[in-house]
């Protein structure tokens, strides 16, 4: 599976506009991968156009906002991590 450009080149601006490594703790998922963790039916992941990430000292909240500005077109904010899509359309939600 290819995992979309854009997502990579997102995810480095994310990187260098914080100034901190990004744990990328979920990226691409096959269908079956999906179903097991609990992954929504049409999720980004298995287009390899998101990522599920985490940065050591900041809450998903702060990492959902410094996202925003570098133009995300789905961002989940989630307890222990945060979701970032480069769909097309603008998506926000908590998880």
């Amino acid at each position: 599976m290819r995992v979309d450009p854009e997502l990579v080149q997102k995810l480095q601006q994310l990187r260098d506009r914080i100034g901190k490594p990004i744990a990328i703790t979920s990226g691409y998922r096959c269908p079956a991968h999906n179903r097991a963790v609990g992954g929504a039916t049409q999720s980004q992941h298995m287009h390899g156009t998101a990522a599920d990430i985490m940065v050591k000292g900041l809450a998903p909240a702060t990492v959902a906002e410094h996202a925003e500005a570098i133009g995300f077109g789905g961002i989940g904010r989630y307890a222990t991590f945060t979701h970032v899509d480069t769909r097309s359309e603008k998506a926000r939600w908590n998880g």
